[in-house]
């Protein structure tokens, strides 16, 4: 007998549909629920309703990691954002009723774009793919130039020692979900403990989980790239604007035929990809910065936060809470990450 990793709430259309009607005026005739496939953090569904598509983001059933899945904290979020110079869908409702589908979720809008999960772009001609990066730096710049006071998200994540906060907080649940630890991880956490920046520095809002694939581009194929919503909000807060920099570029040194693939050994230039130096350059000047000298630790640190996160979705798959059933090959990956932000601090930035 096969023990399954995933567990996604079981999803009641007549009492779904019933609750979304009776809290979202335009709602109504809700007919089926199509569960999308991607990602291991929460749930999410297509929704056909009379009234139009939807997408439904659910917490995953199951026993969950303190703070993880925290759809509250997304949903004001993308209210805040709504109609500002990032590009999110509209959201209509937050549901705290267990007794609905059995977790927390919200509705907002479907929105029809394309999603590049691949970062060398093989789905594209040669010629789109560096507008396609460059869309993707303007979108990172415009949600760090937010102004988090005028949309009332001063208070959305601690100001200061952001890295050590996180630091502490992802070590912490590393070593919650994996007690055994593992080696590389290991020297990986004394390795950033000796890097560490310290010291104040500007306070931003952070995605947390800057990828290519967390951006969804406008499908036309003739007009220069264009992205159309930031999605995955999960892991935002207040920090550290290196940080997202750092996950950025982090997730393109892995391996090109890892899980998650990245570009390690790929001749950027030949298949028309902005070298790193390109796009950390690109960033600077869309935020008005001066150049960063060395951004190893940003992106090692992005990379222990990546095996941190791997922890986790064994422990998930382990106990059957997994969202996903990529969560047990992701989680069985760990050193992987590890690695690989050892490569990145040994090796000249």
């Amino acid at each position: 007998m096969t023990h399954s990793v995933v567990s996604a709430p079981p999803l009641d259309l007549d009492r779904l549909g019933a609750w979304l009607q009776a809290q979202v005026p335009a709602f109504h005739g809700l007919r089926d629920a199509q569960r999308l496939i991607g990602g291991n953090s929460n749930p999410i569904w297509r929704l056909r309703a009379a009234s139009g598509d939807y997408i439904l983001r659910t917490q995953p059933a199951g026993e969950l990691l303190k703070s993880a899945h925290a759809l509250d904290r997304e949903f004001r979020l993308l209210t805040a954002l709504h109609g500002s110079a990032v590009p999110v869908p509209r959201i209509h409702v937050l549901c705290n009723d267990l007794d609905v589908v059995g977790v927390q979720f919200y509705l907002m809008d479907f929105i029809e774009g394309v999603v590049h999960r691949h970062v060398a772009l093989p789905e594209l001609p040669v010629g789109r793919r560096r507008g396609v990066y460059g869309a993707a730096i303007d979108a990172l710049a415009a949600i760090h130039r937010t102004d988090i006071d005028a949309l009332g998200l001063a208070d959305f994540g601690r100001p200061g020692n952001y890295f050590e906060r996180q630091f502490h907080r992802w070590c912490q649940q590393y070593r919650t979900a994996m007690p055994e630890g593992d080696p590389e991880m290991e020297r990986l956490i004394a390795a950033l403990e000796r890097t560490m920046p310290h010291g104040e520095h500007r306070v931003v809002l952070l995605h947390g989980d800057s990828r290519l694939d967390n951006l969804m581009f406008a499908a036309d194929e003739e007009a220069a790239p264009r992205v159309i919503a930031v999605l995955d909000w999960e892991l935002s807060t207040l920090g550290h604007p290196l940080a997202d920099l750092g996950q950025f570029l982090a997730v393109q040194s892995l391996p090109a035929d890892y899980l998650l693939p990245g570009l390690a050994g790929v001749d950027r230039a030949a298949q028309g990809l902005p070298s790193e130096a390109e796009l950390r350059e690109h960033y600077l000047r869309a935020m008005g910065d001066s150049p960063v000298a060395d951004l190893r630790f940003f992106k090692a640190f992005a990379m222990f936060r990546q095996a941190a996160m791997s922890a986790g979705l064994r422990r998930r798959a382990a106990l059957g809470t997994a969202v996903a059933e990529s969560a047990l090959q992701f989680g069985d990956t760990l050193a992987v990450f590890a690695r690989v932000g050892l490569d990145i601090l040994d090796r000249p930035d």
